[in-house]
């Protein structure tokens, strides 16, 4: 099955995939712009501490923050020396460390100039980060949905204490986002490009959805404790059933969470909330 193109992951129903590449598209597309793995590799760490900061990143890699910034804002080009300290220091890996350098190379080659977003649109490697990110941490979701809330600001501070998430996280998020073309900036606005979106599909399963579905139920967990009773309905069944009936019974929970959906999301919008449904087995075959 070939990758999702950033069209396609915009398609009405969106559903992405993460596959590894194939050999050829390792051959033709084997660069990754730095500003993404940057921006990413900072990402990962504000993930794990909340109170991480870019200049914490930058002390790491030894540089001034505002150098950083301007990396990964794409107001500063890194030469080869850079991207080779920079690999160094946050410990890429061999292909991330020769699709850089590529990048780097064809940059100064000038093989990236006006067409640049147009590359960077067919790069799948960079369309797989950008996707696997997307499907992993659910605060790209949350900022979709946020921005259909009445009182919407785009400010990365608002939407990052709205969201209990960093500023940066926030920024990298929206820059994400709108490469895969699920967000966009109208007027100042932010615009989600579609109504419904989804990462479910029959059979697929990936490190990435693991990874978020883990995350809801830890905030599931959370709040139990932490959020008021009249605001959350948290419940569970213990029962009997006939496994062959599992098939039926999958179907019949897509029709409600997305009946539920529908219902929810008529009239004036004010909160994010996030809907989860649990049915597995307790007892052994």
């Amino acid at each position: 099955m070939p990758h999702k193109t950033a069209k396609s992951i915009a398609a009405h129903t969106c559903i992405v995939y993460i596959l590894p590449m194939n050999e050829t598209t390792k051959t033709k597309h084997s660069e990754l712009d730095y500003k993404d793995w940057l921006s990413r590799e900072l990402t990962k760490r504000c993930r794990k501490n909340a109170n991480y900061s870019l200049r914490a990143f930058a002390q790491l890699l030894e540089m001034d923050s505002s150098s950083v910034s301007q990396l990964i804002s794409g107001k500063r080009n890194a030469s080869a020396k850079m991207i080779e300290k920079l690999t160094n220091k946050l410990g890429a890996s061999p292909q991330e460390k020769m699709a850089l350098m590529n990048y780097v190379r064809s940059k100064k080659a000038g093989l990236h100039n006006e067409n640049e977003a147009e590359n960077k649109k067919n790069n799948y490697m960079q369309l797989s980060l950008d996707a696997y990110a997307l499907i992993s941490d659910w605060y790209h979701y949350a900022i979709l949905e946020l921005t259909f809330v009445d009182n919407f600001q785009n400010q990365p501070a608002w939407i990052a204490n709205k969201l209990g998430i960093t500023a940066t996280e926030v920024k990298i998020a929206i820059d994400r986002l709108k490469r895969l073309e699920l967000i966009d900036e109208k007027n100042g606005k932010l615009v989600k490009t579609e109504t419904f979106i989804t990462n479910f599909s029959d059979g697929v399963t990936s490190s990435a959805l693991k990874q978020l579905q883990r995350k809801v139920l830890e905030m599931a967990l959370s709040a139990i404790d932490n959020v008021p009773q009249e605001e959350k309905d948290i419940s569970s069944m213990t029962l009997a059933i006939n496994p062959e009936k599992l098939p039926e019974a999958k179907k019949k929970i897509k029709t409600f969470r997305r009946e539920i959906s529908e219902f929810l999301e008529t009239g004036t919008q004010k909160r994010v909330y996030q809907l989860g449904i649990q049915l597995y087995p307790i007892s052994k075959k």
